[in-house]
């Protein structure tokens, strides 16, 4: 955070959008289909977002177990994970189930000549 300025939230949510858009990009060779590879895209999004709640709070977790997290602390995580998983799911769901991000018209190409 000192190093952005960014606020604690704002750096959630850049890093969920972050996290998103580079497994797009690099699955890209692996998965073909943009379906399959949004959904697993976002499933990393979550993985990402719970490992970094589980670092935030491992000394709770270690001295007293899952079971010792109080009220406030679990709070802080969810108010997190929606920070970081919300914009990537929207994302999601406007591509996948939405024709807002399809072309309007058809391109053409830029080598046919006419004659």
């Amino acid at each position: 955070m000192n190093a952005t300025g960014l606020d604690k939230d704002a750096l959630h949510m850049y890093v969920g959008i972050s996290v998103y858009l580079l497994s797009l990009i690099l699955l890209r060779p692996i998965f073909g289909k943009y379906s399959i590879r949004s959904f697993i895209a976002l499933i990393m999004v979550t993985c990402i977002a719970l490992l970094g709640e589980y670092l935030d709070n491992r000394h709770t977790i270690t001295e007293l177990g899952i079971l010792g997290i109080g009220k406030i602390e679990l709070r802080v995580s969810i108010h997190d994970l929606i920070n970081t998983c919300l914009l990537p799911s929207v994302l999601y769901v406007l591509t996948g189930w939405t024709r807002i991000f399809d072309s309007v018209s058809k391109p053409s190409s830029l080598l046919k000549k006419r004659l």
